[in-house]
């Protein structure tokens, strides 16, 4: 109604659009909503192409969906213009579809200017609760004022705005004035409450996690959130606590979990396993996330140098000897595929694994495809505090809460196509690529590996050499540590 009489009664010729995830919700709810609000003698509803026309101005309020949040859903307003945009349940939709219909958001050529010589000024408006796969996005844009998706080389301005550098002019990328919420519960919605006056014992009885969102209206906690034993307080570490409550030493292992691309974000994350204070004062073995890396559209030498650079500032936060020693990795997990073969027999593995070890930095190795398992690892690993962030990964720290259940499988994380996701998939591959396959005993991963030879000869000779290596092995923990050191 806000839509309709600010704009299609006050300029001729004014088209809307009306945006809901399926044609199902926009059928059950907004198309019902205006018939039940509107006069029929005020405009022609057409039920074919979801369109409703005023009559005495000749604008036009169209109804359409993004039901696969694909391109091609986006292609048919690639030529549209609207003046009014509005996103129902608009944490359905994802970031860059909101950003593709900015470009959309303009004053279309049949609208006419109103009797002052203007016309109407372009505006988007969204709707949702806080839930919702890509509610994170939204929640920063408006609420927080932390744009998501800038490009790398983007600076921040004192007035929170921000800004990148084109052909010597400096272009506005995100200004916070240009972005407003109203928040809103139930309890200021009188006409609603009086409609069923037992709605809100029943919102009070839902678990908690749909009660602070559907009652209280809580903007920062995620229903359905995958790691909901994530605790900023307890799982980040400020520089401040760093230098007392973690301990570096020059022989850590140190690895990379990268998930690779060139249209979405590739991130690189780099981790460690270091003694780290807890809450009792104790130190333990934890992993540690020291150091992240985001980008798009970089080929591959530029992403392999830029991973060099990082990789060999050493450990963050630590004296300038332990850096000094610190400046390589053991191993790079790679996105597993981005092992297949291309056109030129070579995959893009192969090839920035050459530019790599060319930097003397570890080959590419073959990324997990067990996404339950690595979302569980994680999951343990959070869930008994054996991992911490540093803060100086904003991403990483951002991701792990905007990750949600898939409702299908609700052992895995909901794949999405956001960038927090991207940032996820590079966190679980180097985890379990580096502490995988230590969750399961040896003897249980050997049994795995021979059941699979089907060959029953091959699988004797196979058995008899690992029973040797292990003799073998037994035989030298047995010798003097002198011994063991001269040979």
């Amino acid at each position: 109604m806000e839509v309709i009489q600010n704009y299609l009664f006050r300029w001729d010729g004014c088209h809307a659009l009306f945006l809901r995830k399926n044609l199902t919700e926009l059928k059950k709810s907004s198309i019902l909503d205006l018939k039940e609000f509107l006069p029929e003698d005020l405009y022609h509803w057409n039920a074919t192409d979801f369109v409703a026309t005023i009559h005495s101005t000749g604008s036009k309020l169209f109804f359409g969906h993004l039901q696969n949040l694909s391109e091609s859903d986006l292609a048919q307003y690639l030529s549209a213009a609207f003046p009014v945009i509005v996103l129902d349940e608009c944490a359905q939709l994802s970031g860059e579809a909101y950003q593709f219909l900015q470009s959309r958001n303009r004053v279309n050529r049949e609208c006419k200017p109103n009797e002052k010589g203007l016309f109407p000024r372009p505006v988007m408006m969204g709707c949702t609760n806080p839930v919702g796969p890509f509610w994170g996005f939204y929640n920063n844009t408006f609420v927080k004022k932390k744009p998501m998706n800038l490009e790398p080389d983007a600076k921040k301005a004192k007035d929170g705005s921000w800004w990148i550098q084109r052909n010597e002019k400096w272009l506005c990328v995100y200004n916070p004035n240009d972005y407003d919420y109203v928040h809103s519960t139930i309890l200021d919605n009188p006409h609603l409450m009086e409609r069923d006056p037992d709605l809100i014992r029943k919102l009070a009885a839902l678990p908690k996690d749909k009660r602070d969102k559907f009652l209280y209206g809580e903007l920062d906690a995620i229903s359905g959130q995958y790691f909901d034993c994530w605790e900023p307080g307890a799982h980040v570490i400020t520089q401040e606590r760093a230098a007392e409550d973690i301990i570096w030493q020059p022989w850590q292992p140190r690895w990379v979990g990268w998930d690779w691309g060139r249209a979405h974000w590739s991130v690189v994350v780099w981790m460690t396993i270091a003694m780290v204070k807890g809450a009792g004062g104790e130190y333990r073995k934890r992993v540690v996330v020291y150091r992240e890396y985001a980008a798009r559209g970089e080929d591959y030498r530029s992403q392999a140098n830029n991973v060099s650079a990082f990789t060999r500032m050493g450990l963050p936060w630590a004296s300038e000897e332990i850096k000094s020693k610190s400046k390589t990795i053991d191993a790079i997990y790679f996105s597993h595929e981005k092992f297949a073969i291309q056109m030129d027999r070579q995959s893009p593995a192969m090839i920035m694994s050459e530019y790599l070890t060319e930097l003397g930095l570890p080959a590419a190795q073959r990324g997990t495809q067990k996404r339950v398992e690595s979302a569980t690892l994680l999951y343990d690993h959070l869930r008994t505090l054996n991992l911490v962030v540093l803060e100086s990964c904003p991403e990483v720290i951002e991701a792990i809460p905007q990750l949600v259940r898939d409702e299908k499988n609700i052992e895995d994380v909901l794949k999405l196509d956001t960038k927090a996701d991207d940032v996820y998939d590079g966190l679980r591959l180097g985890l379990y690529g580096q502490l995988g396959s230590a969750a399961t005993p040896e003897e249980v991963q050997v049994a795995d590996r021979l059941r699979k030879i089907e060959d029953p000869m091959w699988r004797t000779m196979q058995h008899l050499k690992v029973t040797l290596d292990k003799e073998k092995q037994v035989q030298e923990d047995a010798r003097p540590d002198w011994m063991r050191e001269a040979m």
